[in-house]
């Protein structure tokens, strides 16, 4: 049996194939503390998001838009980007060093698998919606991650429930990001 944990990783599949038993699996196994509210806008601040004026590590090349490498590539495919994710809502993209130094540029638990990875990361963070259809849910600027060995998204911001309009919030991180991804290149 699989155990989800939040922040949420979506794996596998383009993401509108896949359902999202949140609810269920979380409670199900008890992967930590979810807040549901009532209907919100989508625009209000996340508590889990870190300040805008970070600075870019000085080690992370950007990724060009028009003429990314064959891995920045097959990273963009496997996050749905040009896809079913315009490549305008890319906010900071990357590949990095160590996949246990995400957390410096995603606000997560510190529980995440990835984390214990060895090897590179690319990481996709994406402003805006993204719809989950068959799941019904919309996550907002969620975060898409790629190890050697695995990839999928973050609920990195707030999740709403497309069909009751009930938000849920990811787990607060164990310390806010404290570096940013560079935007895409031309």
């Amino acid at each position: 049996m699989s155990v989800m944990k939040f922040p949420l990783v979506l794996q596998g599949p383009p993401i509108w194939t896949v359902v999202l038993p949140l609810v269920v699996a979380l409670s199900a196994c008890g992967a930590g503390a979810i807040v549901t509210e009532g209907p919100q806008p989508t625009t209000s601040p996340s508590p889990t998001k870190a300040p805008v004026d970070l600075p870019v590590a000085g080690d992370v090349q950007a990724v060009s838009a028009s003429h990314p490498s064959s891995a920045a590539a097959d990273a963009m495919a496997k996050c749905q980007i040009g896809d079913s994710i315009p490549i305008q809502s890319v906010a900071g993209m990357a590949q990095i060093a160590a996949a246990k130094d995400i957390a410096r540029y995603v606000p997560l638990t510190g529980r995440e698998p990835q984390l214990r990875e060895v090897g590179p990361a690319w990481i996709v963070q994406i402003r805006g919606d993204v719809p989950f259809p068959l799941s019904g849910e919309v996550w907002t600027d969620p975060t898409c991650v790629v190890t050697p060995s695995d990839f999928g998204f973050y609920g990195t911001g707030p999740i709403r429930n497309t069909s009751t309009d009930v938000v849920t919030t990811p787990e607060p991180p164990a310390a806010l990001p404290d570096l940013a991804l560079p935007t895409l290149a031309p």
